[in-house]
């Protein structure tokens, strides 16, 4: 049986989950992953380039040793050479980074913008939970006094890493999204919040056929536009900036809503669906992809769900409560499958 002991020990550490988000935000933002990437290096070394006294910096390795970030590699010399002599004839302690420090290094593709965000804006939102429980809106705002939207909206820090981090979502979710759906009768898809364009990227690669119409606001626009050129597949794609809650462009058969929905109210989930419907004709397609709420990992779902909460004074869904958006806002539900890890991909068509 679980002694008294044992179970205030498992709360602590619960309780202490605060101090490890700092950590690793502190990481990131002295940049101690990139330094550490092109090999080992010196407590000196990583001082003189972070700034942190050798003495605190000491102790703040030790953290990351404790979570499995860096890694003590025995003595390394003045020039940073394992085995050999400092300055003054004693060996140094050298550090590199692992395999999890490498999440979160700067690169494309990583933790990096999430870490920056757990560490800062999400952080401050997060101590505002009783806000959000009290008025079902979201306590980022409460704490900010401005949407999270409004930030990304802007040239901002804010809104490269919480765009990088919706890259790296998308680059997991990549294989799973585009194998449960027939994209073969697709002829020109429009990627509705397309981000960096890492889903068009990789519908476009699989089908030659397809053209893509990405839409985006103005301060992301130029990220998909440079990603996808660089991919060799800007020829394929017409960028057009523009905002959901407005109008949607017509022209594509396919229209693609992925992780969009989540983002929002039903009042204003309804009001995107409905301005889809509205550039849709009879033929064409809506497909709406998310991660939709499982009850057999009841505590990942509900901290999910709590997050939308807090960021947007939205919610995560099931997939029935995405089928009845959908049917409120003008559609028929025509197929739904889900996937291993939870996407769901629900095709609609304009209701007759």
């Amino acid at each position: 049986m679980e002694s008294e002991r044992s179970r205030s020990g498992h709360l602590a550490a619960l309780l202490d989950s605060h101090v490890v988000t700092q950590i690793i935000a502190s990481a990131v933002r002295f940049k101690i992953p990139d330094h550490l990437a092109d090999g080992t290096m010196t407590e000196q070394q990583l001082s003189d380039v972070t700034g942190i006294g050798v003495p605190v910096l000491r102790r703040y390795l030790r953290a990351l040793q404790g979570l499995g970030l860096v890694e003590e590699v025995g003595a390394v010399g003045a020039v940073g050479e394992a085995g050999e002599a400092g300055e003054a004839g004693e060996s140094r302690a050298g550090y590199r980074g692992t395999a999890l420090a490498d999440l979160l290094r700067s690169d494309s593709g990583s933790l990096h913008g999430h870490s920056l965000m757990a560490g800062d804006d999400y952080y401050g939102a997060w101590a505002e939970l009783d806000h959000a429980l009290r008025s079902g809106e979201s306590a980022y705002e409460h704490r900010h006094r401005r949407s999270l939207w409004d930030q990304l909206s802007e040239q901002s820090q804010v809104a490269e890493s919480f765009t990088r981090t919706m890259q790296w979502n998308s680059e997991r979710a990549l294989d799973e999204v585009l194998g449960l759906y027939d994209f073969s009768a697709a002829r020109t898809v429009a990627d509705l919040g397309a981000g960096h364009g890492t889903l068009t990227a990789g519908l476009l690669r699989r089908h030659p056929q397809v053209r893509a119409m990405v839409l985006e606001q103005p301060a992301v626009i130029d990220h998909a536009r440079r990603s996808l050129t660089e991919a060799g597949l800007a020829d394929r794609c017409e960028f057009l900036t523009g905002d959901l809650l407005r109008e949607i462009p017509r022209g594509a058969d396919l229209y693609l809503l992925k992780s969009v929905i989540h983002n929002w109210n039903d009042e204003t989930a309804l009001r995107i669906l409905r301005n889809c419907h509205a550039a849709m004709g009879a033929t064409d397609r809506l497909l709406v992809v998310e991660r939709v709420a499982d009850a057999s990992n009841q505590l990942d779902a509900a901290i999910r769900d709590l997050t939308m909460l807090v960021l947007f004074g939205s919610q995560d869904r099931s997939r029935d409560e995405y089928a009845t958006l959908l049917r409120d806002a003008g559609f028929t539900v025509t197929n739904a499958v889900t996937g291993p890890t939870g996407f769901c991909v629900l095709e609609a068509a304009p209701a007759r």
